[in-house]
């Protein structure tokens, strides 16, 4: 049987591939003319900080990628490489909605730095995702043992940060159902959830 951490982190990463398929799919509307809709696309973004970013990413290092790191140096370079992306993800995002605003605001060329980034972005992303679930995960499933997967489940089922008080799978849900309430029709019809 599949350690819970496994399926978590893949329900995780299937919510965070709908948010940036909706991200994509409203660039390239907007590449053909489609009207912006910048609450839709401040939605995504705040979803991306606020749970990719804030909650999965630092728990994958902390909990899977160390445990993987104690038992093999079969994946370094694998676990080195998605450590980076890791921390490219937030600045990347964080520019993102700098460039946001300026498109918002109409200032010169700031459109089309916004939709090479979105797209730059999203690339990034959906290549880690399909990294983890097809390298790292199933090395993880072969060398790990039954006590190790027994903190990472517990990490990944955690609900609340009793040191902030914070929900986060909350936190995300809300947004994601924002998300999916502005998204256009082939998007917002769907009832996936990120927990």
């Amino acid at each position: 049987m599949s350690p819970l951490a496994i399926q978590i982190i893949k329900d995780e990463h299937l919510a965070i591939s709908a948010v940036l398929y909706t991200l994509r799919y409203l660039v390239k509307g907007m590449r053909k003319g489609a009207r912006p809709d910048f609450a839709l696309l401040k939605a995504i973004l705040d979803y991306i900080v606020s749970y990719p970013d804030r909650w999965h990413h630092p728990k994958e290092d902390k909990y899977l990628f160390s445990a993987v790191k104690r038992r093999t140096h079969d994946a370094d370079a694998l676990i080195a490489k998605l450590e980076r992306e890791h921390q490219l993800g937030y600045p990347m995002v964080e520019a993102l909605k700098v460039q946001l605003l300026a498109f918002q605001h109409e200032d010169d060329g700031a459109q089309a730095r916004f939709f090479d980034a979105a797209e730059r972005y999203a690339e990034l992303e959906w290549t880690h995702l399909q990294t983890e679930e097809e390298q790292l995960l199933p090395l993880a499933e072969r060398v790990l043992t039954a006590a190790d997967w027994k903190e990472i489940d517990a990490a990944f089922e955690e609900n609340d940060n009793p040191l902030f008080g914070i929900k986060p799978k909350e936190e995300a849900e809300a947004l994601y159902q924002k998300i999916l309430s502005l998204a256009p029709a082939p998007i917002g019809f769907g009832g996936h959830s990120p927990t």
